[in-house]
C-alpha cells in the first residue's frame, strides 16, 4: 500500500495546528470547505456562522490549543480527497499550568488548487463511564 498519504495528512494536521497558533481566523475559515462540518469538543460548527462562532471562541480564549498527534490511521483516498482519524493528546497552555487529555479526532480533506480544505474535522476527547 502507497504511504504517501501520511504525508498529505501531516501536513494538514500541521496547518491546522499553524493557524490555530497563529490565532488566524481569516485563515482557519478558509481551510475550511463550505459547507463543512466542524464538531469540537467544546461544540459544534453545522453551518458557516457555527464555524465562524466555533473558530473565533478558539482563537480569541486566553490559552493556547495545541495537539500532540502520534498515531494516524487511513479510512479514505482518492485522488483528490483524503480520510483519516489522528490520535494523541490535546494540550491546553496559559501562563499557569499545562492540561493535557487524550484526543482523537477524523478528518475528511478534498485538494483545492492550492491546496487542502477540510470538509469535515470531529475532534473528541474520549471519557471512561463512571
Amino acid at each position: 500500500m502507497d504511504e504517501t498519504w501520511r504525508a498529505d495528512a501531516e501536513q494538514i494536521l500541521d496547518e491546522l495546528q499553524e493557524k490555530v497558533s497563529a490565532r488566524d481566523l481569516s485563515a482557519l475559515l478558509e481551510f475550511f470547505e463550505d459547507p463543512a462540518v466542524l464538531v469540537g469538543v467544546a461544540g459544534d460548527g453545522r453551518t458557516r456562522d457555527g464555524r465562524r462562532d466555533y473558530l473565533t471562541a478558539i482563537t480569541a480564549q486566553a490559552a493556547d490549543v495545541r495537539w500532540d498527534w502520534n498515531e494516524t490511521v487511513l479510512f479514505y483516498e482518492s485522488d483528490g480527497a483524503l480520510g483519516f482519524a489522528a490520535f494523541g493528546e490535546f494540550v491546553l497552555t496559559d501562563e499557569a499550568r499545562e492540561l493535557r487529555a487524550p484526543m482523537r479526532g477524523t478528518f475528511f480533506a478534498v485538494r483545492a488548487s492550492d491546496g487542502w480544505r477540510l470538509r469535515q474535522f470531529h475532534g473528541s476527547i474520549p471519557q471512561v463511564p463512571s
